[in-house]
C-alpha cells in the first residue's frame, strides 16, 4: 500500500462562508445600536429629571413670590390699622377733651373756683391741644377758642 492509499480520505476544506462576516458586521451594529439606544434613554431620564428640577424651582420662585405679595399686603394691612387706632386714639383723646370743656363750662356757671381746679386738672392731662380748632357750627367759636376764652377769664 502506498501511502497515497493509507491516508485517509480527508474531508475536502470547506470553502469560507461568505455570510460569516456579514454576521459579524450585523452583530457589531446591532450591538452598537443597542448601546445608542441605552445611551439616548439615560440622556432621556438625565433630561426629565433636570426638567422635574427646574419645575419643582419655578414652582418654588412662585410660591416665594406669592409669599412676598402677601407679606405686602399684610404689611400694609398692619399700617392701615395702625392709622386707625391712631384715629380712633385722637378722637378718643379729643372726646375727653370736649368733656373736660363741658365739665369747665357748666363749673363756670356754679362756681368759680370749681371751675378753676377743673381748668387746672385740664391743663395737667394735657388734653387741651386735643380740642378741636374748628367749630361744627358755621359762624361758631370753635372748642379750642371757647377754652381759650374760659382760660382768660379764669386765669
Amino acid at each position: 500500500m502506498s501511502q497515497e492509499e493509507t491516508k485517509i480520505p480527508s474531508q475536502p476544506d470547506k470553502p469560507k462562508s461568505k455570510s460569516r462576516p456579514v454576521t459579524i458586521y450585523l452583530s457589531v451594529l446591532f450591538c452598537v445600536a443597542l448601546l445608542l439606544l441605552l445611551i439616548s434613554f439615560v440622556m432621556q431620564q438625565r433630561n426629565h429629571i433636570a426638567l422635574q428640577d427646574l419645575n419643582e424651582s419655578i414652582t418654588q420662585t412662585q410660591d416665594v413670590a406669592g409669599l412676598q405679595l402677601e407679606n405686602q399686603r399684610l404689611k400694609y394691612e398692619l399700617e392701615a390699622k395702625a392709622n386707625l387706632e391712631k384715629q380712633a386714639e385722637e378722637k378718643d383723646k379729643e372726646a375727653q377733651a370736649l368733656e373736660w370743656l363741658r365739665q369747665i363750662e357748666g363749673a363756670t356757671r356754679r362756681s368759680y373756683t370749681t371751675a378753676r381746679e377743673l381748668a387746672e386738672a385740664f391743663e395737667a392731662t394735657g388734653l387741651q391741644e386735643s380740642l378741636p380748632t374748628e367749630s361744627v357750627v358755621e359762624g361758631a367759636d370753635s372748642p379750642a377758642e371757647t377754652y381759650e376764652n374760659i382760660h382768660n377769664m379764669l386765669f
